[in-house]
């Protein structure tokens, strides 16, 4: 799985994304793993290989089935999971940058084809559901572009590959567009203010006030934006999002669980084991040993 990290100006940096390629693809089992809410100025393409995920965003959820594709816009603020607990689910995900295809700034490239859909704000998440002609065309070049990259010096044909994926995007947008949506602005910044605060300072102790703070709000304000538009407060956010990154550590080192609790900001490994057990069904030793 893909590890999160984020900039000074708490935007994620995508794993593999390199200013002189600013592509790449990620694979990513999504069966007992959440993406937290993230943004980033990439574009996503992809689709699922194995199993339904679940794609939520501000006021919206989206289903994509095995054999079915995704576009995610640029600054989209969303998160990722399983939408069927215990079957394996898998993403596969094209990440780049709008200049892989655009160029340089203000190129026709960018002004006539990238921009109209980036800033299209009623555009966030798009489903590409198979069965439908421009839609597969779109899928076939997606699965073209994984086997693309275990090509050598495939560079040139995953940009031109990528690029008229693109252009069936913009016909697919077309041809079947999606409800409008009512976009809640401030709210989202609010929450992405909230959630970037987080997301940084997850080891540390932080309080309510403090995560409150980052958005100029009460702390009655932020329970209330965070219960509205993702169904949990603050802290119980915060406790998910320590208690998923601490999967990672458990599954992938021999660190002690002792260990893993106090630089996640637990108190204690009793307690770690408490809410572990809560939202997972099972203990940390459990998980490790592989009873997932």
């Amino acid at each position: 799985m893909q590890s999160f990290e984020t900039d000074g100006n708490q935007v994620e940096i995508i794993e593999g994304m390199t200013m002189e390629y600013p592509y790449c693809l990620h694979k990513r089992d999504l069966t007992n793993f959440v993406v937290p809410w993230h943004w980033h100025e990439e574009l996503e393409l992809g689709y699922i290989q194995e199993g339904i995920s679940k794609i939520v965003t501000i006021g919206a959820e989206y289903t994509i089935r095995q054999g079915d594709g995704f576009f995610v816009n640029s600054n989209v603020m969303c998160m990722k999971q399983n939408a069927s607990p215990g079957v394996k689910t898998i993403e596969i995900n094209h990440i780049f940058h709008p200049v892989f295809l655009g160029g340089h700034f203000k190129s026709r490239f960018e002004t006539k084809y990238l921009n109209p859909v980036i800033n299209n704000r009623q555009i966030e998440v798009h489903v590409i559901r198979r069965g439908r002609p421009t839609a597969d065309l779109i899928l076939k070049n997606l699965y073209r572009l994984k086997e693309l990259q275990n090509e050598a010096d495939s560079e040139l044909q995953t940009r031109n590959t990528l690029s008229e994926t693109w252009s069936l995007l913009i016909k697919e947008l077309q041809e079947n567009p999606d409800t409008p949506k009512i976009t809640q602005t401030e709210q989202a910044n609010r929450l992405r203010s909230m959630i970037a605060y987080i997301n940084q300072h997850y080891p540390e102790k932080i309080s309510l006030a403090e995560i409150a703070k980052t958005a100029g709000v009460s702390e009655r304000e932020a329970t209330r934006c965070f219960k509205k538009n993702i169904g949990q407060s603050p802290m119980e956010y915060l406790i998910r999002y320590r208690l998923n990154q601490s999967k990672k550590l458990l599954s992938e080192t021999g660190m002690t669980i002792t260990d893993i609790c106090q630089q996640f900001g637990f108190s204690d490994s009793a307690y770690f084991g408490k809410v572990f057990r809560k939202f997972f069904d099972m203990t940390p030793s459990e998980y490790r040993s592989g009873g997932i």
